[in-house]
């Protein structure tokens, strides 16, 4: 039954890290919403192999820095589900400019993908989890947010103010159960990472890159426990340490 399952959202959901969340989430017996932008078969492919492995999911394609199809995306689910309980928060686009060459237009860009996309998305569940009585909100940042990074100023720019975004939502939804997290990865491999000039991995503290299913096991914490929030769990290897 629905209501004895949780039911989550994972934007951005069709590649890397939020395919692979996508697949364990389900593989741990939540009921799976996969968004995605514009690679709709490949959203399709993770419905797929989680429908074929007796999973539950549902393609909820659309870009979500729209919050007219935001909207209808969480209706769509509620509607469906009945309810959400965990939000993860991963859209995002990291086009690799340097600063000489950046524009206001990329600047905005990337802040309305990796940014207000987690605002829009956020602001349409937490009606339902306030009346559910509880919810998780995980929102994935970078350790760009601190450093600065390898791809661009609105990158990290677009990185701490996600991390601000979830600490306000973490103190102000506290009373309602709701809880708010985030999790900076570094260096993770996935397409936007392929694009990098990166150091050699040998120099790196375990020799190489991180795996997408590395995530999972602090994004299951998170979901799992309410004494969590307001945190950046930091997954890097010891590149950058708090």
């Amino acid at each position: 039954m629905t209501e004895d399952r949780k039911v989550v959202i994972i934007t951005g959901a069709s590649r890397g890290i939020g395919r692979q969340l996508a697949l364990d989430c389900a593989s741990h017996g939540m009921i799976v919403a996969v968004n995605c932008r514009s690679s709709i078969a490949d959203g399709e492919a993770v419905v797929s192999e989680i429908e074929s492995a007796n999973g539950e999911a549902l393609l909820v394609p659309g870009d979500v820095s729209d919050k007219q199809i935001v909207d209808t995306m969480v209706s769509q689910v509620v509607a469906r589900f009945g309810r959400v309980d965990c939000l993860i928060n991963n859209a995002g686009i990291g086009d690799i400019i340097d600063l000489d060459v950046i524009t206001e237009a990329d600047f905005e860009r990337t802040l309305q993908v990796n940014l207000t996309s987690a605002f829009l998305v956020s602001q349409a569940v937490i009606p339902h989890m306030t009346t559910q009585g509880g919810g998780r909100l995980i929102f994935m940042s970078s350790t760009a947010a601190r450093v600065g990074g390898l791809i661009s100023a609105a990158y990290a720019a677009s990185k701490a103010g996600t991390e601000g975004l979830m600490h306000y939502y973490a103190n102000y939804l506290l009373p309602r159960h709701i809880t708010a997290n985030a999790i900076a990865p570094a260096l993770v491999e996935s397409d936007m990472i392929r694009q990098m000039k990166l150091p050699d991995t040998s120099t790196m503290p375990l020799g190489r890159l991180g795996r997408p299913d590395e995530i999972w096991p602090v994004v299951r914490a998170l979901i799992e426990t309410e004494y969590i929030t307001g945190q950046t769990i930091q997954i890097n290897a010891g590149r950058y340490m708090t």
